[in-house]
């Protein structure tokens, strides 16, 4: 018998969220995402206003196609931005004003086309202008601006200014990229507040979890999960909230000891959401486990039930390099 074709057949049988979302406020177009106002086509993003077309997006207002941002505003195509206003195509920029095509750049304002640069004014292509020579100049760039040829530009200056090896902030004993305030936690990327944790991305306030993706918040012994909030000792689920001891779940909220189960809230002890009194279900769970281990299922998951080209992995791993 293939537990993996149970668990197959289970979900197709359950309702299925069309979109995973929190406590917004017309905001109908967004997943993964709570507390947002006015805000469309938004990912994996919080405590946003006015924002549109992005991911990871945080604490922002009045901000379009911006990824892995916080508390910006009046912002649009931005990358790894924090606490920017009226910042547009750039990347790694912290704490600038006023700035076009810029990257790696930290106190900032009225920049355009500068990398590397600290606590600067008035530079155009990390060049200093006067106050009216940069106005003069910026006028003249607006009214014939090529975009391409601006990025061009600006690639060109990348390759030939050094680069920061990574960025981190208040670690101790980590490994990975735009990691902050975590402690003890190798090869993590897009994370803060991470304490004991392994290979985890897009990642808030865990603790001694192994191979995580988008989770968040007091998650705590979790291995193999995705997409989750406050798990303790889950294992090999999607889009579970606020539950314990998970085995191979999806959908499943304010719940604990459920194995293969699938679009259930406030569950206990049940097994392809069948419901099983405690000892018949753990008794139950250890023969499951070791036939699945025997036959190499466990630590497997029913295929995604989305598209790959519609999903966030085309982004990652593109089947067709157009794609992205």
């Amino acid at each position: 018998m293939s537990y993996i074709k149970k668990m197959e057949e289970v979900r197709l049988l359950q309702p299925k969220m069309a979109l995973v979302s929190i406590n917004n406020e017309n905001s109908p177009y967004v997943s993964y995402s709570g507390n947002l106002k006015n805000c469309y086509l938004l990912c994996g993003s919080e405590y946003d206003e006015n924002c549109y077309y992005g991911f990871w997006l945080y604490d922002s207002r009045d901000s379009a196609d911006c990824d892995y941002c916080q508390k910006c505003e009046l912002c649009y195509d931005c990358v790894d931005c924090i606490e920017c206003y009226n910042v547009n195509f750039s990347q790694d920029l912290n704490n600038c004003t006023d700035c076009d095509f810029c990257y790696d750049c930290t106190g900032c304002k009225n920049c355009f086309g500068c990398i590397g640069l600290r606590r600067k004014q008035f530079m155009i292509n990390n060049k200093p202008h006067s106050q009216q020579e940069y106005s003069k100049r910026m006028k003249e760039l607006k009214d014939n601006a090529n975009r391409e040829k601006l990025f061009e530009t600006l690639e060109s200056m990348k390759l030939q200014a050094p680069h920061l090896y990574t960025h981190v902030l208040n670690i101790e004993n980590c490994t990975g990229d735009y990691v902050y305030n975590s402690r003890n936690s190798l090869n993590c990327f897009d994370v803060k507040q991470l304490e004991d944790c392994h290979y985890c991305n897009n990642s808030v306030a865990l603790k001694d979890c192994l191979d995580m993706s988008n989770s968040y918040y007091n998650s705590e012994l979790d291995y193999e999960v995705m997409s989750e909030m406050n798990l303790y000792n889950c294992n090999f689920c999607v889009t579970c909230f606020d539950s314990q001891n998970l085995d191979h779940c999806e959908l499943v909220y304010n719940s604990h000891d459920c194995f293969g189960c699938f679009s259930l809230k406030h569950a206990e002890y049940c097994i392809f959401n069948e419901k099983y009194k405690k000892e018949e279900y753990e008794k139950k769970i250890e023969q499951i486990k070791k036939e699945m281990l025997e036959s190499g299922e466990y630590m497997k998951f029913p295929v995604s039930t989305y598209p790959y080209e519609d999903s966030n992995a085309a982004m990652e791993w593109p089947d067709d390099p157009k794609i992205c």
